[in-house]
């Protein structure tokens, strides 16, 4: 900062300034410096008398000095009032000095900056000065032109200003960062919370992962028992075709008997009609002999019918019965496929929870070491505790 921002900073536009209350509590301890900063000192000519100057310092006892410039305005000599009331009330002071030019006894190396200077060189350049001239003005100068004076008051007045800024920076970063903490902590508590809900979730998640897993085995397993018994009705039905295959063996031989038989029976009967009367009995036998062998005949028949549906029926049944079982495998697959889902799942969830469970431990980790931080803080707010009027007396009188 530099005298001309301390002196201007109350007019400024404070817009783009995201601190308030740090700016107005600065804007109001620097206006008042403002007000003493850059006094106006008179200007002497070369040709003013030292009883001339005495008589000004006389009548206007506010003023700490007066200064001597060039034609252009830039200050060349500086008088402190003490330097000339030593010079002019000691013994034939007035018969040596009366009429000589003041700017005869002026200090013609005095201690000029430009208003554009940083404060802080300022006062480092001040503090810097031979014991002799310690005390003496520093004379302000606008491009060259004088401007005004600061006395030593003026400098310990505008070093208050400066550590007063420096403090209130101090304390506005310090409560900003116990704000911020406090933030941090809500957001880690916050943190927290989430971590453990995490934490709750997912045990149940891997309880119903668990579950569905136990439940997959018990449906893999009714499968299984399903496939095996399906596995053996298939085989139930395989020689049930083997022995319907059998019977219509059986079958035909049966016809083949019954045809035999009739045509036996049929010859028995030519037979006895050949031998006359004593054939008549004979061929009633071969009459009942033929209708049982045509009796025998159509059974078969019927038989051999009843033996082709009941194959028609046995095939169809094998062919459900294989692709029912063809399905069952593949939804036996299946069902594997969604237990190795649910064991990744598993150790899903049991990643997540121990994420979890490490989220709440270093959240609660980080919240403690955030409050021994902001206690850190409030300690050294406490100790590097400033109070303004205090320094500013302490510099006055020391």
């Amino acid at each position: 900062m530099t005298l001309l921002q301390l002196k201007t900073h109350g007019t400024m536009n404070t817009e783009s300034d995201n601190k308030p209350e740090l700016h107005n509590h600065l804007t109001q301890s620097q206006n008042t410096t403002a007000l003493v900063l850059c006094r106006p000192v008179p200007v002497i000519g070369m040709n003013e008398t030292c009883r001339e100057v005495m008589d000004k310092f006389k009548t206007n006892r506010e003023i700490p000095c007066m200064v001597y410039c060039s034609e252009s305005g830039k200050p060349q000599g500086l008088i402190m009032r003490g330097d000339m009331y030593r010079r002019m009330t000691g013994r034939f002071s007035r018969e040596i000095y009366d009429h000589r030019p003041a700017i005869c006894i002026a200090e013609m190396q005095p201690m000029v900056v430009d208003i554009s200077q940083p404060l802080s060189q300022l006062l480092h350049q001040a503090l810097q000065r031979p014991e002799s001239q310690f005390y003496d003005c520093v004379l302000i100068t606008d491009q060259d032109k004088f401007i005004g004076a600061l006395t030593v008051k003026d400098l310990l007045h505008l070093s208050t200003v400066l550590q007063e800024e420096a403090e209130n920076k101090r304390e506005f970063i310090l409560n900003e960062n116990h704000r911020q903490t406090i933030e941090i902590e809500e957001s880690l508590s916050q943190v927290a919370e989430a971590a453990e809900v995490t934490q709750t979730r997912s045990q149940v998640m891997k309880e119903w992962s668990q579950s569905g897993k136990e439940k997959l085995e018990q449906v893999s397993n009714s499968y299984t028992g399903l496939v095996n018994g399906m596995e053996e009705r298939a085989g139930f039905v395989s020689q049930l075709l083997q022995n319907a295959d059998s019977i219509s063996s059986i079958t035909k031989q049966i016809t083949e008997i019954a045809n035999h038989s009739s045509l036996l029976a049929i010859n028995a009967s030519i037979e006895a009609a050949h031998a006359g009367e004593h054939g008549k009995g004979f061929q009633v036998v071969a009459g009942e002999v033929q209708t049982l062998a045509k009796q025998t005949r159509n059974l078969s028949e019927d038989i051999s019918s009843l033996l082709i549906q009941i194959q028609h029926l046995v095939a169809e049944t094998a062919e459900v019965t294989a692709a029912s079982l063809e399905e069952i495998r593949s939804c036996e697959s299946i069902v594997a496929e969604g237990g190795g889902i649910f064991i990744q799942m598993e150790q899903v969830v049991d990643e997540v929870r121990d994420a979890g469970s490490q989220v709440y431990h270093l959240s609660e980790e980080a919240a403690e070491r955030v409050k021994r931080v902001r206690k850190e803080m409030d300690e050294m707010n406490v100790s590097h505790s400033y109070d303004p009027q205090i320094e500013s007396e302490n510099l006055e009188n020391g």
